[in-house]
């Protein structure tokens, strides 16, 4: 690409005890083909040898602007430091242990356009390097357009995967202390403006057992009633985050309907109203998951139930 009035993009990358992968990570980052990036890197205390790494590599490529943390942020407050710090009038996300296409920041900012977001697919891999066979597109639909209702309960937008404009900062500040940052932004981008995603894998998104999210849940060791109870929370948890930013913003509507009908999950035997919305509701409530009618009839049924029912059946 040789755009002379190409704007400048940041790419945020967060580090920590990441020096396992982080060159095959730094050498796709450095080679972009958008000619106008500042690399903005935050390394939140590491103790292995990422930190002498990233001062390796920013000694050859004047791009990337170093960052050491005084003390551990955590994986959240870490990016929203970065996202602060980034110069650019665009903002891509980086972890530190993922492979870009050369060619992923240039293809996103062409179909960025009006859109205040864009993401793309990715190719999972394992912790070596290899190909799985699967990507996020083949587990999950993609949301376009303006659906801030799709991301309720699930999230399609990794922030890998993701280019926004800075002016989305002005709106998802500050980052819950709960869930998700990705989900987080994709959940506000929705709201404040329309979303957009490019059917095509350019990242190469490395699984192992380091990594924060588990999109294939291997990593689940608990039993199936521990596991409904932290799902049922963390459920709570978000539609409450959701419902506060509605209130914020808009005034009581759906999302604070919605939080408030699953509140109870946690202590009662039956939630029929809860059950009931979502399934009136369920193309936009169910729509990320790839799953049949049959499934969604399943969810939906499920939601019912609140966890002293579900406790007996365990």
């Amino acid at each position: 690409m040789n755009d002379p009035k190409a704007p400048l993009i940041s790419i945020a990358l967060c580090t920590y005890n990441g020096s396992k992968y982080l060159r095959e990570q730094l050498d796709s980052l450095v080679h972009q083909t958008y000619p106008n990036i500042e690399i903005s890197v935050f390394d939140d205390c590491s103790t292995d040898d990422t930190w002498a790494i990233l001062l390796e590599y920013a000694l050859n490529y004047p791009q990337i602007k170093l960052h050491q943390n005084s003390h551990n942020l955590g994986y959240q407050k870490n990016f929203e430091t970065n996202f602060k710090a980034c110069l650019g009038d665009l903002i891509a996300p980086s972890d530190q242990d993922d492979i870009w296409a050369l060619d992923k920041i240039e293809k996103l900012y062409l179909i960025l356009k009006d859109h205040i977001l864009v993401y793309h697919d990715s190719e999972l891999i394992n912790s070596e390097g290899s190909s799985m066979g699967l990507s996020i597109g083949s587990r999950l639909n993609f949301v376009k357009g303006k659906s801030p209702r799709s991301f309720l309960f699930f999230n399609c937008v990794s922030g890998h995967s993701m280019l926004f404009k800075k002016e989305l900062l002005g709106h998802i500040f500050p980052l819950p202390n709960k869930g998700f940052y990705d989900h987080w932004i994709a959940f506000v981008a929705s709201h404040f403006g329309s979303i957009d995603y490019i059917d095509a894998c350019l990242v190469k998104y490395r699984q192992h057992p380091q990594n924060l999210t588990d999109i294939l849940g291997s990593k689940r060791k608990e039993s199936k009633l521990q596991i409904t109870l932290s799902r049922i929370q963390r459920e709570n948890d978000w539609l409450e985050i959701c419902a506060a930013y509605e209130m914020q913003n808009t005034g009581a509507g759906f999302n604070t309907r919605l939080f408030n009908q699953g509140k109870p999950r946690i202590n009662n035997y039956f939630n029929f109203r809860f059950g009931l919305t979502i399934w009136k509701n369920q193309q936009e409530l169910l729509f990320i998951p790839k799953q049949k009618a049959k499934r969604r009839i399943g969810f939906a049924i499920r939601q019912i139930w609140g966890m002293k029912t579900k406790t007996i059946f365990k």
